[in-house]
């Protein structure tokens, strides 16, 4: 019942911000930039990231941590407001946000199970500017998945899932309440994101990401000693298709001669989506693509929770996405190409 009060809580709240957003003319996608009018024109209220903000002030009384995220929530306002626009300067906001929250909190990644990396790791100085990159891999590579219905919002439900189930199956001894009440919030902005009634925008996805990047990291340190052992590299599996597209796209341009820091709509779930509509119906494209994305992460996670602390294996099933994903998207990208001419 507590549940139900919850989501109907926070739906009437969306429903609120919806409404004063389009009165007010504020915070709406208004498609200004080309990469972010692919998949649809339509004006819709940038309401999914004040949603998840919300959520923090009402639900944490660990008011110095919530400033950073509060920071890079703003920071996501400016961005959609598009006073910030260049990428560098927002990637500089970002780099001052994160490594302060993380020498303020005491916070960093303590193993990685990679030999090499754990060996510098033991510094503290290098473990804290890792975690940072890390990090921000993270944000931006989200913020490059928000471009079809329901993908990033789809993709942290499913991880979300993922760690409450291997969580209750294996009495793993952490409080999972802010996972569990966070994903009641996502399953509130998904339903309406569904039907583009609400975007996360870049307010919504960099908040969300750092977050969710901070709950992990949590997670996995408090018990990396224990009986009920998580690899970090089951932490960073469910954390690989984001990370992965943003280093993807880094190297993609790099070898292009492009900007890495420039935007375009060459990403996989672009592509996917560009492939699909030329085979389906216009109006279920959108939500298609995020569907055939989120089918194959979910099969993904549920093969690899089953070992959860097992590193060698994990090790295995991350080669294999970097694999999966590298084939499809040539293939997705020679068939767009081959369409153009």
């Amino acid at each position: 019942m507590q549940s139900i009060l919850f989501i109907l809580f926070f739906s009437f709240l969306l429903l609120t911000f919806n409404y004063l957003f389009k009165y007010f003319n504020v915070l709406i996608d208004k498609k200004e930039l080309e990469h972010k009018s692919f998949a649809s024109k339509s004006l819709v209220p940038l309401s999914g990231g004040i949603l998840i903000a919300t959520f923090l002030l009402l639900n944490s009384n660990n008011y110095s941590l919530i400033f950073f995220f509060i920071l890079i929530f703003i920071l996501g306002v400016f961005s959609d407001f598009l006073l910030i626009v260049k990428p560098l300067k927002k990637f500089f906001f970002q780099f001052l946000i994160v490594i302060t929250f993380l020498i303020f909190s005491k916070i960093s990644i303590l193993s990685t199970k990679v030999f090499f990396i754990d060996f510098f790791i033991q510094n503290k100085i290098f473990s804290i500017l890792f975690t940072c990159f890390c990090l921000l891999i993270l944000i931006n590579g989200t913020n490059f998945l928000d471009g079809v219905n329901t993908l990033v919002c789809g993709y942290y439900i499913l991880i979300i899932l993922t760690i409450l189930y291997i969580g209750s199956s294996n009495k793993i001894n952490y409080n999972f309440e802010d996972f569990y009440y966070l994903l009641l919030v996502l399953l509130v902005i998904f339903s309406f994101n569904f039907f583009s009634k609400t975007y996360l925008g870049d307010s919504g996805s960099f908040l969300l990401s750092f977050l969710i990047g901070y709950y992990l990291i949590n997670l996995c340190n408090d018990n990396l000693f224990t009986t009920k052992y998580i690899s970090p590299i089951f932490i960073l599996l469910l954390l690989w298709y984001p990370a992965f597209e943003n280093l993807f796209s880094i190297i993609r341009k790099l070898l292009t001669k492009k900007k890495p820091s420039a935007p375009d709509n060459l990403h996989l779930h672009h592509l996917l989506f560009f492939y699909l509509s030329q085979i389906t119906k216009k109006n279920i494209v959108n939500s298609l693509t995020a569907i055939i994305i989120n089918f194959y992460n979910f099969f993904i996670f549920y093969i690899s929770a089953k070992f959860y602390n097992k590193s060698d294996i994990l090790s295995y099933i991350i080669i294999i996405n970097i694999s999966v994903y590298i084939f499809f998207y040539i293939i997705l990208l020679k068939k767009k190409l081959v369409s153009s001419l």
